[in-house]
């Protein structure tokens, strides 16, 4: 997974004579909250925050003992982020991101908050899927059901690829283990393990160019303009 672990550094009080000032260690709204976590990213968020059992794991999204490929394919097209155990802390500029009587262990939503979906870590697979997937649809101008098959089936087809061009390398290996680097196997070894490669280079390019789903026209004026609002004067 490829997380964001956003940090809020506040502003330090004005000191009085002779003081020096000190950083003031507050809770944000939610609204600033979300506002910092974001960035400047305009994908959807997914937000999880550890707790002292999943510290350092992905356990709270990823289920154990099972597949998950759904589950990374669809956070591709989320920006992702992880907040420390302390974010329950009433002080923690993050805190008010959990609003939930029994804080969520995970959310989706929009950049403004809303669409917020509360997840837990015992969340069936299913649901986080549909929650992801209804939220990819709010923001997205195509639904990612589409392309989340097309990856599927050239990752299929990468790994078989990938599997191929392993026992070439091995078999290459093993003929000059065996038979030395003037071996005439070798031309032909190199010329089936450069196309493998080549394969597997047409794969992702065609995975990447799939991945690329665009954000909803008014997704993008809204964050454009909130931008544009927190600019200084002439900027």
């Amino acid at each position: 997974m490829d997380w964001d672990y956003p940090v809020y550094k506040p502003k330090k009080a004005k000191p009085e004579t002779g003081s020096v000032g000190r950083s003031v260690a507050r809770a944000l709204t939610r609204e600033r909250a979300l506002e910092v976590i974001a960035g400047d990213d305009p994908r959807p968020l997914l937000v999880l925050r550890e707790c002292k059992v999943c510290n350092g794991t992905d356990e709270a999204l990823l289920k154990g003992g099972a597949d998950n490929e759904k589950t990374f394919l669809l956070a591709r097209w989320f920006h992702c982020v992880k907040l420390p155990v302390d974010v329950m802390e009433e002080d923690h500029p993050f805190h008010n991101l959990f609003t939930e009587d029994t804080p969520e262990h995970l959310f989706v939503c929009s950049l403004d908050g809303t669409n917020h979906d509360a997840l837990q870590s015992d969340t069936s697979r299913v649901e986080l899927w549909d929650s992801m997937t209804g939220l990819l649809a709010e923001e997205y101008e195509k639904k990612p059901q589409k392309p989340l098959k097309t990856i599927t089936r050239l990752l299929d087809k990468m790994d078989t690829v990938d599997q191929r061009l392993a026992g070439l390398i091995a078999k290459r290996e093993a003929v000059l283990e065996k038979e030395g680097p003037k071996s005439r196997k070798l031309k032909k070894l190199q010329k089936d393990i450069s196309k493998a490669q080549e394969e597997v280079k047409g794969y992702r390019a065609e995975i990447s160019k799939v991945s690329s789903l665009k954000l909803k026209a008014d997704r993008k004026k809204a964050k454009e303009a909130k931008k544009a609002k927190g600019a200084p004067a002439g900027a």
